[in-house]
């Protein structure tokens, strides 16, 4: 039978028979202790003699420490898990003893034991009881608890055996939550090496180890490699079946949204394999270095994301526009926390006429950025009025007002929904766009500018959190048609885009971005499910829940993709697209207008059609 197994038979038996066992040993020990004392009072020749002179007052002795000992907790404790307070227990316990069987021998008329025997008996008593103690806790942690608590950490390997990787090796083994079995590394150079006693590995010899050995997890240290390569290495990791964390990217540790040490999962930009567009500083700075400048849905995941954007270029001031509390408060909160730039919150939506004159005047604001909408499609499906109130008649309200205090700049944020809409939602984003045409056409000398891009990673309304959250719950991944894709692009590249192309704006231009290639939502649930170290179907399965009411298995960016021009920026395109005459415009939205004061769904929705002739609800299949 091995020590582990011993060990674990008597670690299970009754606490009150290891008391008893340890009881036993202690008096064993105190016994000896005595006889120590003894050896080294007397003279060898007498010790035998002196010992049966005193023995009385020996088990006397014995009695009484083993009576402290018990009195004072000492063998309630468990000794696995014992630390300095065991210490200092059995300190005051070998002292009471020995001063109760001090005190014992003073109130006899003749000396039970040589008071020299007493003090040389305790002092020895302690190292032997407390050496007992220790060796136990030793033995107890070398053959049952670490082996136990090596079963529990998880088995990675690092993948990158640079300054990145070496650093969080050293930051892990500091943990102790992880078993470290290797680095891996694409350099053929580095490969078959060693870095702090641990092997490095090509990806060959990854898929080795996890054959014969499981990994539980791979860690990708490789902040400064681009998302097109980590892509690559992320596909082949896909094949192990095997869970990945990452550490954050040059970006994320520039921009300061994550710690060099802080593992995350991977991101999704990385499963796109698309390389975010450089951004061009001067457009950057263009319009808002040294301005007044007010973002209305200043809450939102566009929105906030525009203000960090805004606040790196050194505004004068920065006004918040929210409807929503909470998220005013929240991004407000958030905002101070990182800047020293005056910041205004307002409480208070797009549609109010006076509230938004009265801000573009008493702030002297120079450039707008509109990113205030509701965008949730099923929802506006199910609100239309509220929707076409908000996205179009609230956009009209706001950029009338812009032009009646001057201001120099004006965005207006759309969607690549807006394009052959086949929902309320990007209906209310072709008026909206309508509208901002239409007052660049009036008034040619201001500018104004509208930017239409994909889906925003990670923003609220969003499949990534979604999927996320089903993940970590082990939920089926509800995906609405296995042929559904969609354009995708981060947060802050949406946001780097509105500054860029409000720069770039003259009269009414749409500009949009060179996304790359759309992606199936599906693949994009398997990847996630996979690298999350689960079996798509087995461990999560997907479930199609049917297109949501006005949603389109494709999305376009543009109405005729034969109108796209270039722009100063190589990535960044535009296109001015028809517009209706001025007279039929003005029109059709007095009539959107007054069907909407007067709640007839029916003929806002005929006049919705009016005006975005290219509506068409069935066009979702």
């Amino acid at each position: 039978m091995s020590p582990g197994l011993i060990l674990k038979y008597l670690t299970d038996l009754p606490r009150s028979v290891k008391a008893a066992f340890l009881i036993c040993v202690d008096a064993v020990i105190l016994g000896f202790s005595m006889l120590l004392a003894f050896a080294v009072r007397f003279d060898p020749a007498s010790i035998e003699h002196q010992y049966r002179a005193f023995s009385d007052g020996v088990w006397v002795l014995i009695a009484v420490q083993l009576l402290a000992l018990f009195f004072s907790g000492l063998y309630r404790s468990v000794l696995r898990h014992a630390g300095s307070e065991v210490l200092v227990l059995l300190l005051r316990s070998v002292i009471l003893g020995a001063g109760l069987f001090a005190l014992i021998n003073l109130m006899l008329e003749e000396y039970l034991i040589p008071r020299s025997i007493i003090v040389m008996s305790a002092s020895f008593s302690f190292l032997g009881l407390l050496s007992t103690r220790l060796m136990i806790r030793w033995v107890v942690r070398i053959h049952l608890v670490e082996p136990q608590q090596r079963e529990k950490l998880q088995r990675v390997v690092i993948y990158g055996a640079g300054s990145a990787g070496l650093q969080l090796y050293e930051s892990l083994r500091q943990e102790g939550n992880y078993q470290i079995s290797a680095f891996v590394d694409d350099n053929p150079k580095l490969q078959g090496g060693r870095l702090r006693d641990k092997s490095i590995l090509s990806f060959s010899g990854l898929q080795t180890l996890h054959a014969n050995n499981p990994l539980d997890c791979v860690l990708l240290a490789l902040p400064g490699v681009k998302h097109e390569q980590r892509k690559e290495i992320l596909q082949k990791i896909r094949l192990l079946k095997v869970g990945v964390r990452v550490l954050p990217t040059a970006d994320q540790l520039m921009r300061g949204t994550a710690d060099a040490s802080q593992l995350q999962e991977v991101d999704i930009a990385d499963l796109l394999g698309r390389d975010e567009i450089t951004p061009d500083e001067k457009l950057l700075h263009q319009d808002i270095e040294g301005r007044n400048i007010l973002v209305t849905g200043a809450g939102g995941s566009i929105g906030s994301e525009l203000c960090r954007e805004i606040l790196r270029d050194s505004p004068k001031l920065l006004v918040l526009l929210e409807l929503n509390e909470f998220s005013l408060y929240h991004a407000e909160r958030t905002f101070r926390r990182v800047s020293s730039i005056p910041i205004v919150p307002c409480l208070g939506s797009v549609q109010d006429s006076e509230l938004i004159k009265h801000l573009l005047h008493d702030h002297q604001i120079n450039t707008v950025y509109h990113a205030a909408a509701y965008k949730h499609v099923p929802l506006v499906e199910e609100n239309p009025l509220e929707g076409l109130r908000n996205n179009a008649l609230g956009t009209r309200t706001l950029v009338e007002k812009c032009i009646e205090a001057e201001v120099s700049s004006f965005v207006l944020i759309s969607t690549d929904k807006a394009v052959r809409p086949t929902n309320v939602m990007g209906a209310s984003k072709r008026i909206a766009e309508l509208i901002v045409q239409d007052t660049a056409r009036r008034f040619p000398e201001r500018k104004l500018g509208i930017v239409r891009f994909g889906n925003v990673l990670d923003s609220s309304g969003s499949v990534v959190p979604l999927f996320r959250e089903q993940i970590k719950k082990r939920s089926p991944i509800t995906v609405t048609h296995p042929e559904i894709t969609r354009y995708f692009m981060s947060i802050g590249e949406a946001a780097r885009l509105v500054i860029q192309a409000g720069a770039m704006s003259k009269n009414g231009e749409v500009f949009l971005l060179d996304m790359g290639q759309p992606v199936k939502i599906k693949d994009l649930a398997l990847q996630m499910i996979e690298l999350s170290g689960l079996v798509p179907e087995k461990d999560i399965p997907l479930q199609y829940t049917g297109l949501r009411p006005g949603e389109k298995l494709y999305e376009e960016l543009l109405i005729d993709p034969a109108q796209s021009q270039p722009t100063l920026h190589p990535r960044i395109f535009c296109s001015e697209e028809p517009l209706p005459e001025v007279k039929v415009l003005e029109k059709e939205i007095s009539i959107l207008k007054e069907a909407i004061e007067q709640r007839d769904i029916s003929n806002a929705l005929a006049s919705m059609k009016r005006l975005v002739p290219e509506y068409n609800p069935d066009n979702g299949q």
